[in-house]
């Protein structure tokens, strides 16, 4: 859930970055507890992590994509966590940090380029 949000977010975020990063940090934020919640409390915390990712996605997401950026494979995640914590923005950093989550279980250069453009795009 945390990685197509991340995913879409390199395509759609640009329509309203700051609102649609939460789709990406509220699931991420459920995963984080999970493994020290009762186990019959996460059935309850993954659907209304699916329900905000997606409510935020639909409120928020514009109609069209818009291409994402070229992989850059110079890229890493110390490197998105550097811009973030450089434009000092809360929302740029709970982004990076979700998104280093995502790569950090699975590398996808294509993602870190939207991750990157995305961060600098908080900055504005």
């Amino acid at each position: 859930m945390v990685r197509a949000a991340a995913e879409r977010h390199g395509s759609y975020g640009y329509g309203n970055p700051v609102m649609l990063v939460h789709a990406v940090t509220a699931p991420n934020a459920v995963m984080r507890v999970l493994p020290v919640l009762p186990e019959a409390m996460w059935p309850a915390s993954l659907a209304a992590a699916w329900a905000a990712t997606a409510a935020v996605t639909a409120a928020y997401a514009p109609a069209e994509p818009r291409l994402l950026p070229q992989p850059r494979p110079d890229l890493t995640i110390a490197e998105l966590a550097d811009r973030a914590v450089a434009i000092g923005d809360p929302h740029a950093i709970k982004y990076a940090d979700a998104v280093a989550d995502v790569l950090a279980a699975a590398p996808d250069p294509a993602l870190l380029s939207a991750a990157v453009r995305s961060v600098d795009e908080l900055a504005d």
